[in-house]
């Protein structure tokens, strides 16, 4: 709260306080990080992921993810590369237990993303399927396989395998419950078709990102035009939304429909900062 409310220096002092209470703290320990990462204080935040590596005692995978996301954010690749092995690890000495299956699919994740900006498709290619593999199954990890399927889809596109990549979107529209994302997906969608020269679909796909993010925009996660980029907009040449006969018609009645146009009102913050990785 002294962080979303307060300032920076009250959150700092509180979050030191906090510290010395629960010196043992792994996620106490990451929010200070986030904290000083935020608002540039680089080497701090350093410190302090490396602090929670040092507690992850319980195998967990997750400071040595986000303490990998703070330097690829920096373009420091291969430091990143080697802190994900460091958690893979890790988290191999609990068996994955201490995250759950979705905290190792994540880890996956940023590790092939990390790869792709290395050079390295084939290891960006396996790690992602290593992290479809090991996702959970239920409706509540939709969210997960959705980023996993348009990380696929956007190495697929840059591999040329265009066919291949428009599967993977489908897919990621088919798991993707909720508005937060959707702009994203069908922008990368529009991509596609305007490669494989498909002008009809390219236009229905801007005018679904169009929609889509304009949805977004209205939504409850704050720094989403961050995320998402400057991007104006000139409300005289808003198109109307699209039908679900449309829609059905778009996608030939396949089965996941009706989910591509489903509303919600929920944002879902660990999707962007997963998609935004591509654009470092």
């Amino acid at each position: 709260m002294e962080e979303i409310h307060g300032t920076y220096e009250t959150a700092h002092i509180v979050f030191s306080k906090a510290a010395r209470l629960f010196p043992n703290s792994m996620n106490l320990l990451i929010q200070w990080a986030d904290l000083q990462s935020d608002h540039g204080e680089d080497e701090k935040g350093r410190l302090l992921y490396e602090a929670a590596c040092h507690r992850a005692g319980d195998g967990s995978a997750k400071p040595f993810q986000a303490l990998a996301e703070f330097e690829m954010k920096r373009r420091n690749f291969v430091k990143a590369q080697s802190i994900l092995y460091r958690g893979a690890q890790c988290a191999a000495s609990s068996n994955g237990i201490a995250d759950g299956k979705n905290g190792l699919a994540r880890l996956f994740h940023t590790w092939g993303v990390c790869e792709y900006h290395l050079g390295n498709e084939s290891k960006a290619q396996q790690l992602l399927e290593d992290a479809l593999r090991v996702t959970g199954p239920g409706e509540a990890d939709s969210t997960m396989r959705s980023l996993i399927l348009y990380s696929m889809a956007r190495l697929e596109v840059l591999r040329g395998e265009h066919l291949l990549a428009q599967h993977c979107i489908g897919l990621s529209l088919k798991e993707n419950l909720f508005p937060g994302g959707n702009s994203l997906i069908w922008k990368l969608w529009a991509e596609i078709a305007e490669k494989m020269e498909n002008k009809v679909l390219e236009k229905r796909c801007k005018e679904q990102a169009l929609l889509r993010w304009e949805e977004e925009r209205g939504g409850t996660v704050s720094d989403l035009s961050r995320l998402l980029g400057a991007r104006g907009s000139d409300s005289s040449s808003r198109l109307p939304e699209r039908t679900g006969s449309v829609m059905k018609d778009m996608f030939r009645k396949t089965p996941w429909s009706s989910k591509v146009c489903h509303t919600s009102g929920r944002m879902d913050r660990v999707w962007y900062q997963g998609a935004n990785l591509w654009k470092l």
